[in-house]
């Protein structure tokens, strides 16, 4: 099976990483490795370098201290130090279920032309504990519409950074939207591997908060998507509002 690098930017939240860690550390596919990359901030607390000194696969520190580079320039500094067929991805305020990386290696192992996979998610309101589900095969033209794959949710083939390039660090929002989009129009094939086995945290820190100090550089990265792929005008969205959106089924929030 598909060895995997697992990349996970964090600044400043350790709550949230230690939990994060320990779903890393949870995962039972075999072969893996992590590389955590903290993009400026305060340094790591002690309990978090713990528990990467714990686990029972090899784990590459990349540390960076103020200014921040952003979430492309972060995860761009993880892949080039992935040694893995493939590279997932996990915000340092989601979650996997234990058996994620095995699902969606399995998954790439089985479709050999699939650049990209991805599991379905769940969208967790912290606040209110109420929770709604993504859960759509992929098509082109709603993803144009709706960046419905979280990055949590994604596994990519190493290589496929090599053939459509990484993330552009001009994005300071919906880079992994930017390139997911360069990879399906590029030809490269991202299959859905189903079942919900990440869960994808909106909080009042979280980086897709609708926060009214964030959105004008939200919108200016939106209008750059619509602008490279010819997408019109693109209103800023949670994942929580596009899993509105997309899956509308059965899929009033529920607690």
């Amino acid at each position: 099976m598909s060895s995997v690098s697992v990349v996970l930017p964090t600044r400043g939240r350790p709550e949230f990483l230690a939990e994060a860690l320990d779903s890393v550390a949870r995962q039972t596919h075999l072969e893996m490795e992590l590389i955590l990359v903290r993009d400026g901030g305060e340094p790591l607390a002690e309990t978090a370098r713990e528990r990467i000194a714990k686990l029972e696969f090899p784990a590459v520190l990349i540390e960076r201290d103020d200014p921040p580079e952003g979430a492309a320039r972060a995860r761009n500094r993880g892949i080039a130090q992935a040694r893995g067929d493939a590279v997932a991805f996990l915000d340092d305020d989601d979650l996997w279920e234990p058996g994620h990386l095995a699902q969606l290696a399995g998954t790439l192992d089985r479709d050999g032309d699939a650049q990209v996979v991805y599991s379905d998610a769940r969208i967790l309101e912290v606040s209110s504990g109420s929770k709604r589900i993504i859960a759509l095969d992929f098509d082109l033209e709603t993803f144009g519409r709706n960046g419905y794959l979280p990055p949590s949710a994604v596994l990519a083939k190493r290589a496929a950074f090599e053939q459509f390039g990484v993330f552009d660090p001009e994005f300071t929002y919906s880079e992994d939207w930017d390139w997911l989009l360069r990879v399906a129009k590029g030809g490269g094939k991202i299959v859905r591997s189903r079942g919900v086995s990440a869960t994808i945290r909106i909080h009042a820190g979280a980086a897709s908060r609708l926060a009214p100090e964030r959105l004008a550089e939200r919108r200016r990265s939106l209008d750059l998507l619509g602008r490279r792929h010819a997408l019109g005008p693109i209103e800023p969205k949670t994942f929580w509002e596009v899993a509105e959106a997309v899956c509308q089924s059965g899929n009033a929030s529920t607690r």
